[in-house]
């Protein structure tokens, strides 16, 4: 690329194409039929010429009204228009009429137009950051990129042409070839497996470009859960990219270490034992014994297998996520599937947004829906619930105690909501109960004894209610979980089994 020299951006012009905007116009206007051809390639707002985008604007009203839009119904609308600068009204027409070409050409004219406004976006949106690396300020370099790849994908958001429709027959035929193909597979699954079985067998598997949203009040063990479903999905065979906000790598690994030794958590992130009691005398915990040690260290072994990438950028934008998941999608591993622990702690990529915590959920909502649909992969996103649940009696959580998680809700093609009942007992069984008025020793006793059988009855079960599901029925998943190694497992799994077991590369082909 030859180097303008000094100042040589500031001579730079913004690309337009008033040529092609001019034609499109006139050729629209001597036949409405031209519209029909570009009225999903280009907007008002991709022409350059401010009256040019009003008039466009106004031909598309008259039109959608079953009317002629041609210069006598279109001069009425804007005539005395500000936009229209020293000319009248007639003047403009004229020019336009003057410059059509061809009906044949508006198709090109408006790509033309499109690729306009989209070269003077990426102009707009460089010219900034110039501007923010040369201005003196607290902005780190990391910021000004983070803000650049934000924009960069908000412009691609908005730059793919419409995508074209489908014909009733030939959806049916993809969606039965694409059946054909899971059969053959032999698992009974139309998309990725969960590494869960209670979870493939109720949703079918996780669907390319689907995103899945689990929900849960703190303490309910979401993290736990999606790292259990990123590691036994990447343990199926597939490549998982796993995000955390609140988690740093260590963290993580001490969890899947625990999980695979069997050892509680404490264990790991001290080295020592905690199945044993403290010495009496000396009050202190024996070190990890040297099969312990072995077994952590075989998890080490067993996990370099996995194609898992784990990434703790706090405070990360969709943006950022995107050009990592990118990049890990064109490597020879590929790229399978994305889970996001969690979606509260992204950022929008914009300080007025992030401040407003509604609008910034909204904004990354969508634009993870978005990147699901891009690289065709399923996405799944935890959240957590809001207070609601806390001050019912029935604990279980609903689809309303989303209401305050911007559009998670709408985006989601499955909501997923994790449910411990024994957290919830076990905490008003510590705290005790309160004799009622007028309440016998014996029905109080009684009361107390019922509480206690719950909490036992309760330990180790956990709940997956599956409230919305486009992509078949509502229910519930029940599932094992263990306290100490904050692991879950299917019912069917002893807890003393391996927390996940690779497939072997056969069984993949």
């Amino acid at each position: 690329m030859a180097d303008g020299g000094m100042f040589g951006d500031v001579l730079r012009e913004p690309p337009v194409n008033v040529a092609a905007e001019q034609a499109l116009l006139g050729a629209i206007l001597l036949n409405n039929k031209a519209y029909t051809c570009v009225d999903e390639i280009v907007e008002p707002e991709h022409f350059s010429v401010a009256i040019y985008g009003r008039i466009f604007e106004v031909i598309r009203v008259i039109i959608n009204m079953g009317r002629e839009a041609d210069p006598i119904t279109i001069r009425e609308h804007i005539e005395g228009d500000i936009l229209l600068g020293k000319r009248s009204a007639g003047e403009h027409l004229q020019v336009l009429m003057r410059s059509v070409v061809g009906l044949v050409n508006a198709k090109s004219y408006a790509i033309a137009i499109r690729d306009a406004w989209v070269r003077r976006c990426l102009f707009k949106t460089c010219s900034e950051t110039l501007d923010r690396c040369c201005r003196p300020g607290t902005e780190t370099a990391a910021d000004i990129v983070d803000s650049l790849e934000n924009g960069l994908l908000e412009l691609a958001r908005g730059t793919d042409e419409a995508q074209p429709t489908s014909a009733l027959t030939d959806a049916m035929q993809d969606a039965i070839d694409n059946a054909r193909e899971a059969a053959l597979r032999g698992n009974g699954l139309a998309g990725i497996s969960w590494g869960y079985r209670a979870l493939d067998r109720m949703t079918g598997g996780m669907m390319p470009g689907g995103m899945y949203l689990i929900g849960a009040r703190p303490a309910m063990g979401k993290t736990a859960l999606g790292l259990g479903i990123a590691i036994r999905t990447a343990a199926a065979g597939s490549s998982v990219l796993f995000w955390s906000g609140e988690m740093t790598a260590p963290q993580l690994g001490a969890r899947a270490g625990a999980a695979y030794a069997g050892l509680s958590t404490q264990a790991v992130f001290t080295g020592r034992r905690y199945d044993v009691p403290e010495d009496a005398e000396t009050g202190d915990r024996q070190v990890l014994s040297e099969w312990q040690w072995r077994d952590l260290q075989s998890g080490v072994s067993n996990a370099a297998s996995l194609s898992l990438e784990i990434d703790t950028q706090s405070r990360i934008t969709v943006a950022r996520l995107r050009s990592r998941a990118r990049r890990m999608a064109r490597s020879k591993k590929g790229l399978h599937a994305i889970v996001v622990d969690y979606v509260g702690l992204m950022s929008a990529g914009s300080a007025y947004e992030d401040q407003r915590s509604y609008e910034r959920i909204t904004k990354v909502s969508g634009q993870l829906k978005q990147l699901g649909i891009e690289l065709g992969v399923p996405v799944v996103v935890l959240a957590q619930l809001n207070r609601e649940t806390e001050r019912r009696e029935d604990k279980r959580p609903m689809l309303s105690d989303l209401r305050d998680a911007g559009a998670l809700e709408q985006d989601a093609d499955m909501v997923l909501l994790l449910h411990r009942e024994h957290y919830y007992l076990k905490k008003q069984l510590d705290a005790g109960l309160t004799r009622k008025d007028k309440e016998s020793m014996e029905d109080f006793a009684n009361r107390t004894s019922d509480l206690t059988n719950r909490t036992n009855m309760a330990l180790g079960k956990a709940e997956v209610l599956i409230p919305k599901n486009r992509q078949g029925p509502e229910g519930t998943c029940r599932l094992r979980f263990t306290n100490e190694t904050t692991w879950f497992r299917d019912l069917e799994e002893d807890e003393r089994s391996p927390a996940w077991v690779v497939a072997e590369q056969d069984s993949l082909q």
